[in-house]
């Protein structure tokens, strides 16, 4: 299967979506109440993205869901049951975090034009058991059963370490040539799967890519290694300073119009995105104003950040306890997120989302778009909006310019 999406915007036809693990998972937890709570959030979790899903297919979208084994690791969880989980973790030094199910396909891959890409994460599973949770997709992972062979090599394949993501081996000329000529094809596709990039730092326009290669972020240089393996792209590239995940701060409905978090400046995308209607959200639709009550209590109790909330468990101390042991790999920064930028666009005449909010819903209305609102009752849980859960793999049209 072959991908083609060059924008947010463009007529959506293909896509996949996120997957949590299997509400029996937790079968074998010996505390009752415990095992109902989470199992209650799995079994909702499961409901809601079966209503997203029924949405899109609705909407003329073909919908393809990760199977519910993949983990956020690019690999099978390895542990059939909770117990099993347990059992293992006896023998490390300190408490094992469960490996995340593959709830967010976008914080993994990128499809940039007609390449789909796979980014930061890496699974040595993959090398052993052939799989792939995105395999029905012409994506070449043959090379990655020889990855860990010569992983001190410079004559590749190689992975690269954290101390040197700044001086990235490939990036000298001698080995690069050496690399190049002794097979092109599968040392592209090495780069790609191992160099640690972030696929949420990137938003795509027609020919061109915004990145956000800001004072926080680390993972630099995406357009130096994209221009060396794609010499002959249609992009233009354009630096930004969001300080995270794009989708989280800015989404673009269309064409002419950008609509960013209430930590923005006003005039971020003037010369950006030069002459287009911006929005920045001046009162939030977040967790503090939806659950006022609550979000004081938690407050006046812990005194700190808010990472996550259950409705319903908030006084279940062993409930919390759990996830702060065990799912802590699960959970994001809820307090800061605003879903309402986080959307997913159909076309430029519709949109999804989990949050109704004012200040954005009619500024959608003003520009002739529907927004279509959906149900994920543990967003505050998992911290993801639509556009973390699905990744767009088909949509019309090619690659054009907007600026």
């Amino acid at each position: 299967m072959k991908v083609n999406s060059w924008t947010h915007w463009q007529p959506l036809k293909q896509v996949v979506l996120g997957n949590v693990f299997s509400p029996e998972f937790f079968e074998d937890v010996k505390d009752t109440k415990l095992r109902d709570s989470l199992q209650r959030v799995m079994y909702e979790t499961k409901e809601d993205l079966d209503g997203i899903k029924k949405t899109l297919e609705d909407l003329g979208v073909e919908v393809i869901q990760v199977d519910d084994r993949w983990a956020d690791s690019l690999g099978l969880n390895p542990h059939k049951t909770f117990g099993e989980f347990l059992e293992k973790s006896k023998t490390s030094k300190g408490p094992m975090a469960l490996a995340k199910p593959l709830m967010s396909p976008r914080d993994n891959y990128i499809t940039m034009g007609n390449d789909l890409l796979i980014s930061a994460q890496y699974n040595p599973q993959m090398a052993i058991d052939g799989k792939h949770p995105l395999d029905m997709f012409d994506v070449d992972l043959t090379l990655i059963k020889d990855m860990w062979k010569n992983i001190g090599s410079k004559l590749g394949p190689f992975r690269p370490n954290e101390q040197e993501l700044k001086n990235e081996l490939w990036t000298e000329q001698e080995y690069f040539d050496i690399n190049m000529k002794r097979d092109p094809a599968a040392f592209r596709q090495y780069v790609w799967e191992t160099w640690n990039f972030a696929a949420p730092h990137i938003t795509r326009i027609g020919d061109t890519i915004l990145i956000d290669e800001g004072q926080h972020n680390y993972r630099k240089g995406i357009s130096e290694w994209y221009n060396k393996f794609r010499p002959d792209h249609k992009y233009k590239f354009k630096l930004i300073d969001i300080g995270g995940h794009n989708d989280g701060s800015m989404n673009i409905p269309k064409p002419g119009l950008v609509i960013g978090s209430p930590w923005m400046e006003k005039d971020f995308f003037k010369e950006t995105l030069p002459g287009w209607d911006c929005l920045i959200i001046e009162h939030p639709n977040n967790f503090e104003q939806q659950f006022p009550k609550e979000y004081e209590d938690y407050k006046a109790k812990k005194r700190a950040d808010m990472l996550w909330y259950v409705d319903e468990e908030k006084n279940n101390t062993a409930f919390g306890n759990f996830v702060d042991l065990y799912l802590k790999e699960w959970v994001g920064f809820m307090e800061e997120s605003v879903f309402e930028v986080n959307m997913l666009s159909i076309d430029e005449k519709t949109i999804l989302s989990f949050n109704k909010q004012k200040e954005v819903h009619n500024k959608l209305r003003q520009h002739g778009i529907e927004p279509i609102y959906t149900r994920f009752r543990h967003r505050h849980f998992w911290d993801a909006g639509l556009h973390c859960l699905t990744l767009d793999t088909v949509r019309e049209g090619g690659c054009e310019s907007y600026l």
